[in-house]
């Protein structure tokens, strides 16, 4: 099979069909990004202060009032999401788990609550592991079968993030008291209590003292509204939270556009030419 797959890639028809194949597709992949692009240039940046309900970005500090332990890096955070493929029955499959504090970000005008679930995250991940050892045990709780890979990412308190969503009324800007009536219940959508935090950061650390609080705490809670009129979630556009700012963001969709718009053609027309030529169409006939 080895000798077989380095003969298939040392064939130039092989690469000439893939370029057929996939420079149609990059070609419309470029011009996807050149619209995403487009898109995030099309609305302003804007303070948090002059924020209007609707398609907003906005630019600043990740901050809240108390942090969640990443699984798998073990450093604090105020969100996380982890990516876990496991091989249960034989057939790879991929799931996602991801845990949130109130979030928020400041940028010096004011602060604003962040409800990061179904976003896409652009960031480079704050942990990775593929050791069978080490993944096994960190996510009993959280794959079923065996975790094969893991991929964890985190926001960090003090992070700089940009963040492109939807600001919207709170739907949760009143307090449940029913749901919320103790400190283990989650708060508005699903962020977790203080309580609950706690206990998160007690299973990770057993030997902290349990007569003394578990440090997770960073602020006082009435220093952040937990039920604020607005929020920043996920809306009918695209929900994008980046630790590049705007101007790096756009400068990478394009590049990166220009190169899936000029290349796919340029494979295509390769990949033709290649496939012409051994056709014997150009005057190069197959040999005897």
């Amino acid at each position: 099979m080895i000798r077989l797959l380095i003969w298939l890639l040392s064939q130039p028809l092989f690469w000439a069909g893939l370029g057929l194949i996939l420079g149609p597709f990059f070609f419309w992949r470029g011009f996807r990004l050149l619209q995403r692009k487009q898109f995030i240039m099309d609305i302003p940046v804007s303070t948090i202060r002059a924020a209007a309900l609707g398609r907003v970005q906005v630019s600043g500090k990740a901050v809240g009032p108390y942090t969640l332990v990443a699984p798998l890096s073990g450093g604090d955070c105020l969100y996380y999401r982890l990516a876990i493929e496991s091989n249960p029955r034989g057939d790879l499959r991929k799931r996602m788990q991801e845990m949130c504090a109130p979030l928020f970000i400041d940028d010096g005008t004011g602060t604003l609550m962040i409800y990061p679930h179904g976003s896409e995250l652009l960031m480079v991940p704050s942990c990775d592991r593929s050791e069978y050892g080490k993944l096994i045990g960190t996510l009993a709780n959280f794959s079923e079968g065996s975790p094969e890979f893991a991929q964890e990412y985190s926001i960090k308190p003090g992070d700089t993030i940009f963040i492109l969503g939807t600001l919207r009324e709170n739907p949760w800007a009143k307090k449940d008291t029913v749901s919320e009536c103790n400190e283990l219940a989650r708060v508005g959508p699903g962020f977790i209590g203080p309580g609950e935090a706690d206990l998160l950061r007690r299973e990770a650390y057993p030997d902290l003292n349990p007569e003394l609080p578990a440090g997770a705490a960073l602020a006082s809670p009435d220093v952040f509204d937990l039920h604020p009129p607005v929020i920043l979630m996920r809306g009918d556009g695209p929900f994008i939270i980046s630790t590049d700012s705007q101007r790096e963001l756009v400068a990478r969709l394009n590049w990166k556009s220009l190169v899936y718009i000029w290349g796919g053609p340029a494979a295509t027309l390769w990949g033709l030419w290649e496939i012409l030529k051994h056709a014997g169409r150009l005057g190069t006939p197959f040999p005897n």
